[in-house]
């Protein structure tokens, strides 16, 4: 196999249902884009990493969290020692990584960037990248963008995931679990400080227990939602329907989302305006690794929750 070929990844109907899974779930059509292509770009990923030998399950990332995934421009896996996010993109001038990622203190380690094919049938893998690599002079409202020239090479990943030195899994005891199940549920409810939730963002990027029960809640609330909606029509005898929700996007209501050609699947990306801008070139606030006995220790010289009830 040439190395040109080794770094083609390609798309079968599996990786398309699952994006679709994920996307159809939404009802505005750039919302139901972005999930798609993101989800899709990390079935491909891991794909990519179970061929070298990297096992991945469901609980190994975040995208896997609907709430997450819908507010979050996010395409992850993450490994025991690496947070890995896919970027994919459509033209190889405009490598992009969301603002969201530093706003809410959760880069990852490395970034894969996948080039998607004119005929949708395959990406290439054209290289990764640290966050450090990435040029904030070049920006738009939404996105950072670094050029080509800045990637590492495909051919020394399996070196730099044998070498990671960073840990992403941490343990939590019984009564952090309780506390950030509050977390879950006042962030599914926007009903979360800026600070709760980048605390809960954070933990979940180190907590597969965390991130397992978060897709336990969502899993329950569907269900709970369908139940409650069926009994309500099967005891309703007037021709009045319930309002359609969110959670009522299901295949019979929207069309699944089909990206059959190369013009229609980059549409959430069609408008990046790359320009030089030096005012906001500065490093973006970050709040500091919050993953310690003390959960909630200050950040950004904000005042923990615990404080705030003191005073």
């Amino acid at each position: 196999m040439t190395q040109e070929q080794s770094t083609l990844i390609y798309i079968e109907e599996k990786d398309k249902q699952e994006a679709n899974a994920s996307a159809k779930f939404f009802a505005d059509k750039d919302l139901q884009n972005r999930i798609y292509t993101n989800v899709l770009g990390a079935e491909l990923a891991g794909k990519y990493l179970n061929s070298e030998g990297f096992a991945i399950s469901p609980v190994d990332n975040m995208h896997n969290i609907k709430k997450v995934l819908e507010e979050i421009d996010i395409s992850d896996i993450i490994l025991p020692r690496t947070h890995i996010d896919v970027r994919m993109i459509f033209d190889e001038k405009y490598i992009f990584v969301p603002k969201s990622h530093f706003d809410l203190n959760i880069l990852p380690d490395i970034y894969f960037v996948f080039q998607m094919a004119q005929d949708v049938s395959h990406v290439k893998f054209l290289g990764f990248f640290e966050p450090s690599a990435i040029d904030k002079t070049k920006e738009n409202a939404d996105y950072y963008f670094i050029t080509k020239d800045k990637l590492t090479p495909v051919d020394q990943l399996g070196n730099y995931l044998e070498s990671a030195e960073s840990f992403t899994k941490t343990e939590l005891t019984e009564t952090d679990l309780l506390n950030f199940e509050e977390s879950i549920i006042d962030f599914v409810d926007n009903d979360i400080t800026d600070l709760d939730k980048k605390i809960l963002l954070k933990v979940l990027t180190k907590s597969p227990e965390l991130r397992a029960k978060f897709i336990e809640f969502e899993n329950f609330e569907l269900i709970s939602h369908y139940a409650a909606n069926e009994y309500e029509l099967e005891d309703d005898d007037s021709e009045v329907k319930p309002e359609k929700t969110q959670a009522d996007n299901t295949e019979d209501n929207y069309s699944v989302v089909d990206f059959d050609d190369f013009s229609e699947f980059k549409t959430y990306y069609n408008d990046f305006d790359v320009f030089p801008n030096t005012e906001n070139s500065q490093n973006l606030s970050q709040t500091e690794d919050v993953i310690s006995p003390e959960m909630y220790d200050d950040i950004d010289g904000e005042v923990s929750p615990d404080e705030n009830e003191q005073n």
